[in-house]
């Protein structure tokens, strides 16, 4: 059974570079980098959706701030992560997959 996702989504933005290092060195790489908050429990979530997923291009351009989704969690992995002020913090990631826009909810419309 698949882990489901649902949330109002507080940003989303794409991503992409070069791999550095290791076997893959020199290969190209792009994601959508997007926050869910998960409003039932109160988490916020650092969700990625893979430049290879089917909806990649028809979401990269759409105005999803604010939407409540629904994802499928296809993987997690954690690391740490160096942010812009140089302290480095432990980050856990998570891949998602078939993304469901349900739209802005209701309370958010008035």
């Amino acid at each position: 059974m698949a882990a489901i996702l649902t949330g109002i989504v507080l940003n989303k933005r794409p991503l992409s570079g070069v791999i550095e290092e290791g076997a893959r060195k020199g290969e190209g790489w792009r994601f959508l980098s997007m926050e869910i908050n998960d409003m039932r429990f109160g988490r916020v979530w650092s969700c990625q959706l893979r430049g290879d997923d089917p909806q990649y291009d028809d979401l990269e351009g759409a105005d999803l701030i604010g939407h409540k989704v629904k994802v499928t969690v296809s993987a997690q992995t954690a690391g740490e992560r160096t942010l812009k002020d140089g302290r480095k913090i432990m980050q856990i990631r998570t891949q998602v997959t078939n993304l469901k826009d349900l739209g802005v909810p209701a309370d958010e419309d008035e």
